[in-house]
């Protein structure tokens, strides 16, 4: 475990001393996966089907804030859906405007968890977004995870009905196709108990890695889990989703990828914990400061 620590401060310097070139290239290889994984899905459009384009894209949203991939994965599920369904596209082009124009009006800066939450997904960890966002982001992260939600059951749906909808005339019956799409997805039940279970974690998760008691954060990540573990399958029964076992992986490998990073990031000494205590006029202050753990602590330990 002291190597995971020197590597984690090892990292953390290098960051803070070379941030103003590694920032383009996260964003960068994080635009390059979400576009690719979106070809992956789609792909119904040759243009962008092709590496200089993907490349090009992803370079252009290295040098815009994290929330210009969200805007520019949305031109790339629009372009492939147009090439399929016009109703399809026009259904996607209303759920998207109204989310950067609701969301992006009122509370910009955290976009991009519209998109890790599709890929999130997409690698069966889905649930170790709302376990992270409870730590680190805090309870209003759950609107964008939700909206994230929705963006991958469109996705999902349009996946598993593409060739269906290529059969069609792209034009013939756009209302009705409209209509159609428009209620298979919004009257998905199951897509509500995965937002609900989203929405339950992150609070959950929050409070309880927000408290002063002692192994806050891990106490935090264990409840989050039974939080949507319980959620899940009961609705999964309930709604006969029929992948109980593929949600019990996924559910399982996001407790470990979040136990191993509330360890990363959230660790602390408890047995170095001190109560202080200050006044002023008007009030007395009780502080608990509990120090975190680097690695020189821990070699010293080991010593």
């Amino acid at each position: 475990m002291g190597t995971i620590l020197i590597i984690r401060d090892t990292l953390r310097k290098i960051y803070a001393k070379y941030d103003a070139f590694i920032k383009p290239v996260l964003k960068f290889l994080l635009a390059l996966l979400i576009l690719m994984l979106i070809q992956t899905l789609m792909g119904f459009s040759r243009q962008l089907d092709r590496s200089a384009v993907l490349f090009a894209c992803s370079l252009v949203c290295a040098f815009f804030p994290f929330g210009f991939i969200t805007f520019m994965a949305g031109i790339f599920v629009l372009v492939n859906m147009y090439e399929v369904s016009y109703a399809m596209a026009l259904f996607t082009l209303i759920v998207l405007m109204l989310i950067f124009v609701l969301y992006y009006g009122f509370r910009p800066g955290t976009g991009i968890i519209m998109s890790l939450v599709p890929l999130a997904f997409y690698f069966k960890i889905p649930y170790l977004v709302p376990l992270i966002l409870g730590m680190s982001a805090g309870i209003a992260s759950s609107i964008p995870a939700v909206l994230g939600v929705l963006i991958w059951f469109i996705l999902k749906y349009f996946a598993a009905n593409a060739d269906a909808m290529q059969q069609m005339s792209r034009s013939a019956e756009l209302v009705d196709g409209f209509i159609e799409i428009s209620e298979t997805i919004l009257k998905n039940e199951y897509m509500y108990v995965i937002m609900f279970a989203f929405v339950l974690c992150i609070v959950t998760v929050s409070l309880l890695s927000h408290s002063s008691m002692n192994h806050a954060w891990t106490i935090a990540v264990i409840a989050g889990t039974i939080v949507l573990a319980v959620v899940i399958f009961i609705g999964g029964a309930r709604f006969d989703d029929g992948s109980i076992g593929a949600e019990l992986v996924g559910l399982v490998l996001s407790f470990l990828l979040a136990f191993a990073y509330e360890y990363i990031f959230y660790c602390v000494d408890y047995k170095g914990t001190e109560h202080l205590r200050f006044e002023d006029d008007d009030y007395y202050y009780f502080v608990k400061a509990v120090p975190k753990v680097n690695a020189q602590d821990e070699s010293e330990r080991r010593e």
